[in-house]
This record gives structure tokens, sequence and C-alpha cells, in this order.
């Protein structure tokens, strides 16, 4: 997990029911709480998620056709997908706006990108992160 976590790629962890209660012992549950507080130990930046989150995510961002110009970037997703996060390059000290389905929507700054959550977004040196639940259809971050 650490390596893979060290590389920036998403971290996935998989167990069979039957491990983590085997014989009503809980030795695996037992296992796996220990990993994670390991894990919390080492990193502040993991966000837990599961796998159907993380499928939803990912197909979302592989089949949602996203379109830029004009200080526009335009989303047109098949299917929703919640904590959709994305990098819009800006300049100065734009503010982004989002659009869902045609309808303005608040968004609220945070200071840090581990801050983000749907309906907030944060400034890096390239532009503007903007995290929001993704809905079916066309949506718009305009900056």
């Amino acid at each position: 997990m650490v390596e893979v976590i060290e590389r920036g790629e998403p971290a996935i962890m998989v167990s069979h029911w039957t491990g983590i209660y085997f014989n009503g012992e809980e030795e695996g549950f037992k296992t796996f709480q220990e990993a994670v507080r390991r894990l919390h130990a080492k990193y502040d930046h993991l966000i837990w998620m599961k796998l159907s989150e993380i499928a939803r995510y990912w197909a979302a961002k592989e089949l949602t056709q996203i379109e830029g110009g004009g200080g526009a970037v335009t989303f047109k997703a098949p299917f929703a997908s919640p904590r959709f996060t994305v990098h819009v390059a800006a300049k100065g000290d734009a503010v982004p706006k989002l659009a869902l389905a045609e309808k303005p929507e608040l968004l609220n700054e945070v200071p840090r990108r581990l801050d983000l959550k749907p309906g907030t977004w944060t400034r890096d040196k390239e532009g503007v992160v903007i995290c929001f639940n993704l809905p079916k259809g066309t949506s718009r971050v305009l900056v």
C-alpha cells in the first residue's frame, strides 16, 4: 500500500468476508484496523471510498466529454458521479462559477486541496481545483 500511495496512485484494499470474520474471531478485521491506523499515522491525504464509488468515479472520468474554451469548461456526463474533482487553468484572482444543468450553484473557497468536498474550490499556482457532484447531462465551470 505504501508504495502505491507514495506514487500518487489509487490504492485499493480488497478482502473476503470470510477472511475478515473467520470463525467469528475477527482476526482479519483487527488486522485491517491496524493497517488503517498505520496508514493514517503516515498520511493525512487519504480519501476512503467503496469499490462502487471508485468504479463510478473512474468511469465518469473516462466517459465524460470535457470541452474548454472562452473562459468556460463544459462537461457532458453520461451518468452522475459524486465528488468529481477537476483542475481548471485560471489566471490571477479568478473565482470559478458552477452551473449544473444550467442552474447556478454556489461554490465556497477552501484553503487546501485536502479540504475539498462537493461545492468547494481552492486555488493553486496554475489555476483552480473544483469539487462538485457531477450530474448526468451538461454542467459548466466558468473562470
